[in-house]
Parts: structure tokens; sequence; C-alpha cells
């Protein structure tokens, strides 16, 4: 699958993804994220809501973050597609404005943890096979 980089100085991995069937939506991949999330904005216009008593405060490279699970049926990017996977829900506006993109989630380990990641970035492609 293609992916973009946010720019050279900022080698930020964006790829399209879909949530639940719907989208894409702009995703960035973070190889050191531990929980794949999705922007609050993207929860509700998808009509996600969090599990009760899972609100929990996290820390990013910008800072403390609030942040609550949810469940969904699935994620895909590309042609793989992981089911019924746990979420962080989080404002990730700082991320956005940080980026100077409309980042609307995060591919974490909770999404990579069964596939080997292969990234090739003089092709701008990402691959991920199962062992």
């Amino acid at each position: 699958m293609k992916f973009s980089l946010v720019d050279r100085d900022k080698p930020i991995i964006t790829v399209k993804a879909k949530v639940n069937g719907k989208g894409p939506f702009d995703f960035a991949v973070d190889t050191g994220a531990s929980v794949t999330a999705l922007s609050k904005q993207l929860a509700q216009k998808l009509e996600i809501s969090d599990n009760r008593d899972t609100h929990k405060k996290g820390h990013t490279c910008c800072g403390e973050i609030d942040a609550a699970m949810a469940s969904v049926r699935s994620v895909e990017v590309g042609d793989t597609e992981v089911r019924d996977i746990q979420v962080a829900l989080m404002d990730l506006t700082s991320f956005s404005k940080m980026l100077k993109i409309d980042l609307t989630g995060i591919i974490g380990y909770s999404f990579m943890k069964d596939y080997k990641v292969l990234i090739d970035y003089p092709n701008a492609q990402i691959f991920f096979q199962k062992p």
C-alpha cells in the first residue's frame, strides 16, 4: 500500500484507513504507539462510544492526553483488515497542528502486532505481512 510522508524533515508515515467499513481517513503509522487510536471527532462521526470506566491519562510526544477505550468491528489499511480491535479515543488536535494535517487516527501496535511490517521509504510503500 502506498503511504505519504508529511515532509522529509518530519518523516511521519500517513495512510488511508477505513473504520467499520467507512472512510478512508488519514491515519499516522506509529510503531511506538501501543494502541491504535481514533480522534474523538471521528468516533463521534462514526457513532463509536467509549467503554464505561476506561478513561485514562496517557503521555505522548505532545504532552499528557486523555483517552478512553472503545471496540470497533474493523480497521482496514489497504487490503489488511484487523477485526474486533480495541482502540483509544483521544483528542488528536495537537498532533494535527504539529503535523499540519487533519489526522483522524493512529495505527499502533494493536493493529500491527500480528504482522511483519515492511516500510519501503524510497518507493513510499508499507506492507503488512502475516509471518
